[in-house]
């Protein structure tokens, strides 16, 4: 059957939009990426300075297939096992939509070439019995840069499990966490002074994306 499209004119700039009926359905998804390449010990609580960042991220992102549907400023805090220390990094969780894998991986890549990471973290939304779903995605409101840092650094097992987790300028925790661990990830939120009744837990799969070499 040929593909049907549907014309929309916005009669007050006469642009004619085209959608595409049978195209793929949008699988959302979250990418946790930076342009920053030094190392902080100290917590960065100026404003937001990655607006630049942000733009260019979305270009590049929108070039490998994925809509960027909108982003959030965030403070990173996690252990180090090199420096045996919590380290920070401003960052931004880029909201995206698009065919799923592995459009997904190959736009991760291509942001970390493009500024210089290490490794670009993904989650994509899954329903929990799908084929490769076997991750969360955890919020919480009400936790902090400094409990969390506090809570992180009095938890040697979230050193290993749960290394990393991110603080939007709201104060609203982030962790992305593999099922195994979600026992650890409930732990660490009541010590981070967290309501876990309050937490909205999503099933998905993440991934690490990160140089080869």
């Amino acid at each position: 059957m040929r593909s049907m499209l549907v014309w929309l004119m916005v009669l007050s700039g006469g642009l004619f939009v085209a959608v595409k009926a049978d195209a793929a359905p949008c699988r959302t998804a979250e990418l946790f990426a930076t342009d920053r390449t030094a190392v902080s010990t100290e917590p960065d609580t100026a404003p937001d300075g990655l607006q630049p960042f942000a733009a260019q991220a979305g270009r590049t992102l929108a070039d490998s297939g994925e809509a960027v549907t909108g982003s959030t400023p965030l403070v990173g805090v996690s252990w180090s096992l090199a420096l045996q220390r919590v380290t920070y990094e401003r960052s931004r969780e880029f909201h995206v939509c698009g065919p799923g894998e592995p459009t997904l991986h190959a736009a991760a890549d291509a942001l970390r070439r493009r500024f210089h990471q290490d490794a670009v973290l993904t989650f994509e939304y899954l329903p929990r019995q799908q084929p490769g779903a076997g991750a969360v995605l955890i919020t919480v409101p009400g936790v902090g840069v400094a409990q969390f840092r506090d809570a992180l650094v009095a938890d040697p097992v979230a050193h290993t499990q749960l290394p990393n987790g991110s603080i939007t300028d709201d104060h609203t925790l982030i962790l992305v966490a593999d099922d195994g661990d979600l026992d650890a990830a409930r732990r660490l939120v009541g010590e981070a002074g967290g309501n876990w009744n309050a937490a909205r837990v999503a099933s998905g799969r993440r991934e690490v994306v990160a140089s080869q070499s």
